[in-house]
């Protein structure tokens, strides 16, 4: 069995992702932290699973994520969100990271990740992220082009209907993908 604390990352208007929650991790007053966002919550499962988990040579753990979108499950991804405090520190400013060093697991059990209640949230969310998305590519030293423009958006809409993500949800992800590279092309116009 382990001690950790469970943080909940719940400010409204994030600007750096990775920033919040490294304040987080360095504010636990225990060995191991377990990130959620406010859309998350842990299933019951999971909390037994990590009451009974013994974490000797670990410095973290994989949790599948239950994607649910308007209500209805769509998928699942893989996220670390259980580490040691002292392991790692969480990296890039949306869809951010956590970059730990040493041996990770994966567990057996589900976060269920309520990704939007409604559409205009969604939307709106999209809006936000593919802002900051593009930024941080700017950052990161990536371009933006004509191809990224048109073929990204298209692979992420193939990606999410082969993985059984529904129609709405897979052309929205194929939105926030044009998005971010066209607000990319856009910074990078203004740069030049």
């Amino acid at each position: 069995m382990i001690n950790f604390s469970l943080v909940t990352l719940n400010r409204k208007n994030i600007a750096d992702f990775a920033k919040e929650r490294n304040i987080l991790l360095g504010k636990s007053k225990f060995d191991w932290v377990l990130f959620l966002d406010s859309d998350e919550k842990l299933s019951k499962e999971l909390i037994k699973e990590i009451s009974d988990l013994d974490a000797s040579g670990y410095s973290g753990f994989f949790i599948k994520r239950k994607i649910i979108f308007l209500g209805r499950e769509i998928g699942e991804d893989v996220v670390l969100r259980l580490g040691r405090r002292n392991s790692g520190k969480w990296v890039r400013k949306v869809h951010e990271t956590w970059n730990i060093k040493g041996k990770t697991g994966c567990l057996k059990n589900y976060i269920i990740h309520h990704t939007a209640d409604n559409l205009h949230e969604y939307i709106e969310k999209i809006n936000r992220y593919s802002d900051i998305h593009a930024k941080e590519n700017m950052r990161e030293g990536k371009k933006s082009n004509i191809s990224k423009i048109i073929f990204y958006p298209k692979a992420k809409l193939i990606q999410n209907l082969f993985q059984g993500r529904g129609f709405v949800f897979s052309m929205l992800q194929s939105f926030h993908s044009f998005l971010g590279w066209v607000k990319q092309w856009e910074l990078q116009r203004k740069s030049n």
